[in-house]
C-alpha cells in the first residue's frame, strides 16, 4: 500500500513538473505610475527555449494569451531557442508563429546568450524581424507621441554590451530591455524608469536551499520578481520554457503585463 501511494505521488509530481507548470502561462499584472502621455500596456515574455520537439499547441496557447491582453507593446528579453545547433529547422518554423503576435505600436526584442551560441547569432535577428519584431542590440527607439523610449542591450555573457547606452535621456519614461538582470549593478540606471529582464527562469526548480544552485551566472542577485533599485524598478520574469532539465517545480511559466498609467491620470 505504501509503495502504491508513493507511486501515485511521484506520478502527480512528474505530471506537475513536466506537463502542468511548463504550460500554465500564468499571467502576472503590475500597475506602474509613469510619465507617459497616455496609458500603455506592455506584455513581457522571455526564455522560450524552443527545441526541435517544441509543442505547436503550447505555442498557440501562448500567442492567444498574449493577444488577449491587447498589448500596446510586446517585449521579448531573449533566449528564443535552447540550442540552435541541434534544431536548425526552427529557423523557418518559428517566424510565422512570432508574426501571429499583435501589438498596437511595436514588438521589441533583445538577444539572450542562447540567441548567440550554437550558431544562433547568424539567424536570430532575421527570425525575429520576419516575425515582426524590432531587435535592439545596443540600440534605442523612441515613441515621442507616447512619451516613452525603449533601450536594448546586447547579451552580457555572449555578446558585446554597451555600458553607456542607458545614460541618454530621450523620453520622460525609459524602459530598458536586458537579458541578464544582474548586469544592472554595472550600469548607470539614473535615466531608466523600468528594466525588464529574464534569464533566470526563477530558478526553474524552487526548493529550499537548492534553488540558488539552479540560478545561472548573471541571474543570481535578482532571481525573480520586482526589485526597487534606487529610483528605478527591475522586473525579472520566470520565463516560458526550460533548459538543462525539462521541467519546473513551484515555478510555473509566466507572462508579465505592465499597465503604465500617467501620473496625473485620475
Amino acid at each position: 500500500m505504501l509503495l502504491i501511494m508513493i507511486g501515485i505521488l511521484l506520478t502527480i509530481l512528474l505530471f506537475d513538473m513536466i506537463i502542468l507548470e511548463p504550460s500554465l502561462y500564468r499571467i502576472k499584472k503590475y500597475t506602474l505610475n509613469s510619465d507617459v502621455k497616455q496609458a500603455i500596456r506592455i506584455v513581457h515574455f522571455s526564455d522560450t527555449h524552443y527545441h526541435k520537439h517544441f509543442s505547436k499547441r503550447s505555442m498557440l496557447k501562448m500567442i492567444i494569451r498574449i493577444n488577449r491582453c491587447k498589448p500596446d507593446f510586446i517585449v521579448f528579453t531573449g533566449d528564443l531557442m535552447d540550442n540552435y545547433a541541434c534544431a536548425k529547422e526552427l529557423r523557418y518554423l518559428l517566424p510565422p508563429f512570432l508574426k501571429a503576435l499583435h501589438a498596437n505600436y511595436a514588438k521589441l526584442a533583445v538577444y539572450g546568450n542562447h540567441d548567440i551560441g550554437g550558431g544562433a547569432k547568424h539567424v536570430y535577428a532575421d527570425m525575429m524581424k520576419e516575425g515582426g519584431f524590432i531587435v535592439l542590440r545596443n540600440e534605442r527607439i523612441v515613441f515621442e507621441q507616447l512619451g516613452i523610449a525603449f533601450f536594448g542591450i546586447d547579451d552580457v555573457l555572449a555578446g558585446y554590451e554597451d555600458k553607456t547606452i542607458t545614460q541618454a535621456k530621450l523620453a520622460p519614461t525609459q524602459i530598458l530591455l536586458l537579458h541578464e538582470p544582474d548586469f544592472v549593478e554595472r550600469l548607470d540606471m539614473s535615466q531608466i524608469s523600468v528594466t525588464m529582464s529574464g534569464h533566470t527562469h526563477g530558478g526553474q526548480i524552487r526548493l529550499p536551499y537548492l534553488t540558488k544552485l539552479f540560478l545561472p551566472k548573471g541571474g543570481r542577485l535578482y532571481p525573480h520578481g520586482i526589485y526597487p533599485i534606487n529610483q528605478t524598478i527591475l522586473s525579472v520574469t520566470c520565463g516560458i520554457g526550460t533548459t538543462t532539465l525539462p521541467f519546473r517545480f513551484a515555478c510555473p511559466s509566466e507572462l508579465l503585463v505592465y499597465e503604465l498609467k500617467p501620473i496625473n491620470d485620475k
